[in-house]
């Protein structure tokens, strides 16, 4: 194969990859839907090879469970991950929000606000793709003002597996909302310079979603088992 084509099919590839991982983190596509190479690549107007290999990607980056003879579905996070991650958020994002409350930094309260606003008129509007990018970007706020690449790091390697979990706890009645002004705490508390209560927020949205999440991952799982 000419390197010109090779560079094609690369870029098919991750084009495909980009548009089924873009599905799976808005909830279009939830934990535990199949994903069929014959049904994708008829849907994309392409052949299997690129839609195979773009679900091989995602396989390797946690989005999608592959077991050999079997449909090809979108991962489903262990309850015992949901708990991890959560503590794991409670402690990075807990702290972070302290230092914002400390800092006194009028752009992050401005830019957290905008944030909440925009999530708020999307969730109004029902514009699901509008409302995850609000909520994602209230988190990446506040780790990219600490200035801690690490910190960053972490956010960003978790992103795939927030996607997931966030799909589940979405499931539960209210979960849309209860994000929403549960980042309102959060940013009232920075606003006012209160960092206890900025660590006390964090807390509680963090056990609001390890609630939800696992209360829909429980509910996903019987009705599976009752299928099955």
């Amino acid at each position: 194969m000419a390197a010109s084509n090779k560079l094609q099919a690369r870029a098919l590839d991750a084009a495909v990859y980009q548009a089924i991982r873009d599905r799976i983190v808005a909830g279009e596509l939830r934990p535990g839907d199949p994903l069929v190479e014959a049904q994708l690549s008829s849907e994309f107007g392409i052949s299997k090879t690129p839609v195979r290999e773009a679900l091989i990607a995602l396989g390797r980056d946690g989005l999608v469970d592959q077991v050999p003879y079997h449909v090809t579905r979108v991962a489903t996070p262990r309850p015992e991950d949901i708990r991890q991650v959560c503590q794991l958020r409670t402690w990075l994002e807990g702290e972070i929000a302290v230092e914002g409350a400390v800092a006194d930094d009028s752009t992050l309260v401005a830019e957290l606000t905008a944030s909440v606003d925009r999530a708020r008129r999307a969730l109004d509007g029902d514009d699901l793709a509008a409302y995850v990018a609000s909520v994602n970007a209230f988190s990446d706020m506040l780790l990219a003002h600490s200035g801690n690449r690490f910190a960053v790091d972490v956010g960003e390697r978790l992103r795939n597996f927030l996607a997931l979990m966030a799909n589940i706890a979405e499931s539960t009645d209210g979960r849309r909302q209860r994000s929403i002004e549960e980042h309102a705490a959060i940013l009232d508390a920075i606003a006012a310079g209160d960092p206890a209560a900025a660590r006390t927020a964090t807390g509680v949205h963090m056990r609001s979603i390890e609630r939800d999440a696992l209360q829909s991952l429980a509910r996903q799982l019987d009705e599976a088992g009752e299928r099955a």
